[in-house]
């Protein structure tokens, strides 16, 4: 093995263990570094160039242009998508639960029991403690609710 073959082999297991760790780094951005040690390893092994500076400057315009123009692409292609978000939010509507603290109005101290989760509650009504209430709106970890008729 002669030393272009050596350099070649060294930017492909640079690349390919930058690829895998984007499997547990956060981020999409390791992936075009990684994309871009495996082009600087092809560019070596097919032109012969032994200078290390030249190298290292293949690898870092590689994978800043990979980063710059596909990443947005990438980012669309791999990123899971949520159907019917809002439904997931409305499901709680209409929905029974049990007050467990007493909940005054405006004062997020109220505390309510639904679905075996106790949830920080908010209303209009001044509501007491065991009673019977139907949430009316869902915002992040606060219900608002009101008592049942």
């Amino acid at each position: 093995m002669n030393e272009i073959e050596i350099l070649s082999l060294v930017w492909f297991i640079i690349g390919i263990v930058l690829l895998l760790s984007e499997l547990v780094l956060p981020g999409f951005v390791i992936f075009f570094f990684g994309v871009g040690a495996l082009i600087t390893s092809i560019i070596v092994f097919l032109t012969g160039i032994d200078s290390v500076p030249v190298q290292i400057l293949i690898f870092l315009s590689s994978s800043l242009l990979c980063l710059a123009f596909l990443r947005k692409y990438f980012s669309k292609l791999f990123k899971g998508k949520i159907d019917n978000k809002e439904d997931l939010k409305d499901e709680f509507i209409g929905k029974k639960c049990i007050v467990i603290n007493e909940i005054k109005p405006n004062s997020l101290k109220g505390k309510v029991e639904f679905n075996g989760s106790i949830w920080e509650a908010d209303s209009e009504f001044y509501i007491d403690r065991g009673t019977t209430v139907e949430i009316t709106e869902r915002n992040n970890l606060t219900l608002k609710v009101k008592p049942v008729e």
